[in-house]
């Protein structure tokens, strides 16, 4: 099974050792690849110029797949940004319309390529999911389980 993965998740997973060690082992038991759209790849290189966010995308090639802002994603993009246009969630002068752009790039992407989970805390995401009552399944990874345990637990105390 394939799910999506935001720029958060994948920062909270670098930073807790632990967590990650974990995390990997029962992604090797449940067969579960991370899906990491490319915005997100961007977006978690570019934060800090950290040399260990290289190296974890390298190390977990293996349970990952990376997908592209292509043609259909774009086409979806469009769709989903025209939709919050009419209910008047965007607004024209809106100074967290980029923001809400990647948001719905990831959106898009996940959508396009058919993945029906996407593992996010972010607020924004989920309220877009949430407002055009979209077929994504988001698993909030501060607050659901996820494979049989709760990540970050240790963190939210």
């Amino acid at each position: 099974m394939m799910v999506m993965v935001d720029n958060n998740f994948l920062i909270r997973l670098v930073d807790d050792n632990q967590t990650y060690r974990i995390f990997l082992q029962s992604l090797e038991r449940s067969e579960i690849s991370l899906g990491l759209p490319t915005p997100v790849v961007a977006e978690f290189l570019v934060k800090d110029d950290n040399y260990e966010r290289a190296t974890f995308l390298s190390k977990v090639n293996s349970f990952t797949q990376t997908f592209d802002f292509d043609m259909k994603s774009a086409l979806v993009s469009a769709e989903i940004f025209r939709n919050l246009l009419d209910i008047g969630y965007i607004k024209e002068n809106n100074s967290e319309r980029q923001i809400i752009k990647v948001d719905i790039q990831i959106i898009s992407i996940t959508l396009a390529n058919r993945v029906s989970r996407l593992y996010t805390a972010d607020k924004g995401i989920i309220e877009i999911i949430d407002q055009l009552d979209l077929p994504i399944e988001v698993i909030n990874f501060e607050k659901d389980e996820l494979l049989g345990m709760t990540l970050f637990e240790s963190l939210l105390d």
